[in-house]
């Protein structure tokens, strides 16, 4: 598909409602808007069947053992596109990563679908990741992308709620061996800070000596008093020459800074440890990163990848249009 020549063909003015399988590429709004040629959307809105609030688990090894809490997380649309995680931060004899006071371990019961339980609920349910904090350790939820990708854009529908001591992220990934070598853009919510405060990053932040890298962060105010515990369209868009962060629509962080260039993981998790970033959870605490959907756009991963479209959208359609190629215009708030 020629995708310059949907951009120049792509004039239509009054564009027409059409479903995702009519979609040849896909063009972002923004400060930088891109095309893309696949698109995924999953819907966590209306999951009944599956909904159900797991009982925490005992013990690191049982934890990271844990089965999935639903048939949901065993469905093609899901297994194969993510991956849930059980890896804990414990290293060789029984040393813990840099900065953590305590042992952490993801589970995949930490990550379920629930009955939307507040009083005018927007949706029947919707996927919620949890912390919490045990008496020796404290367990994680994470799930990564299976394939990686070079630039994409990414949205979801999603809330903040709990304990202090949890840090929540949405992020591109390149695993390195060396804090110089990593490559990720990030947006991070500590529970322990103010309802409307927001960290934007192009890692690394700082150096293996301690000096910290400005130019690579944003710490910012969520715009028109929205708060991260209501429910908020977070938005990354990762391009060739920066990282975009949106909420609601409205831009709040752009970073030209160590633009990742390489393929990456996607990863969402919720986590804590301890250390200085999250700081401590009082134990028996919890805290979760909830989400109505998730929507992704790319151009390319390191697969072959047949799947180029499969669902409308957040919004149950798009703007689409017409020229040679059906290009439909993925729009925000």
């Amino acid at each position: 598909m020629a995708v310059t020549r949907a951009k120049d063909n792509a004039t239509e003015t009054k564009p027409e409602d059409w479903e995702a399988g009519q979609c040849d590429c896909y063009l972002t709004d923004g400060i930088e808007p891109e095309y893309y040629t696949h698109h995924r959307f999953w819907d966590f809105r209306n999951l009944g069947d599956y909904a159900g609030i797991p009982d925490t688990i005992a013990g690191e090894n049982a934890s990271a053992e844990a089965d999935v809490t639903s048939k949901y997380f065993k469905k093609k649309e899901w297994e194969d596109f993510w991956a849930i995680q059980s890896w804990s931060n414990r290293r060789s004899h029984d040393t813990l990563a840099y900065g953590a006071r305590f042992p952490m371990v993801n589970s995949a019961n930490n990550i379920y679908l629930r009955i939307n339980p507040d009083k005018n609920p927007a949706s029947e349910t919707y996927l919620s990741m949890r912390t919490n904090r045990q008496q020796d350790f404290q367990v994680a939820s994470e799930f990564d992308s299976i394939d990686r990708f070079q630039f994409l854009s990414i949205r979801f529908l999603g809330r903040v709620r709990g304990a202090p001591g949890a840090c929540m992220a949405m992020f591109t990934y390149v695993p390195a061996d060396e804090i110089k070598n990593v490559q990720e853009a990030d947006m991070e919510i500590l529970t322990r800070e103010d309802y409307d405060r927001v960290h934007y990053t192009n890692h690394p932040g700082y150096s293996i000596e301690g000096e910290v890298y400005p130019k690579a962060t944003r710490n910012t105010t969520l715009p028109d008093n929205l708060k991260w515990n209501e429910w908020v369209e977070h938005r990354l868009d990762w391009t060739p020459s920066q990282s975009i962060w949106y909420a609601n629509g409205k831009q709040v962080a752009n970073i030209s800074f160590q633009v990742p260039r390489d393929l990456s993981l996607m990863i969402f998790n919720t986590w804590g440890d301890g250390g200085v970033w999250t700081q401590n959870m009082t134990t028996g605490e919890e805290a979760y990163m909830e989400m109505q959907w998730l929507q992704l756009l790319y151009n390319t991963s390191d697969t072959s990848d047949k799947r180029k479209r499969d669902d409308k959208g957040p919004k149950g359609r798009f703007l689409r249009k017409r020229g040679d190629e059906n290009v439909c215009r993925m729009y925000g708030e």
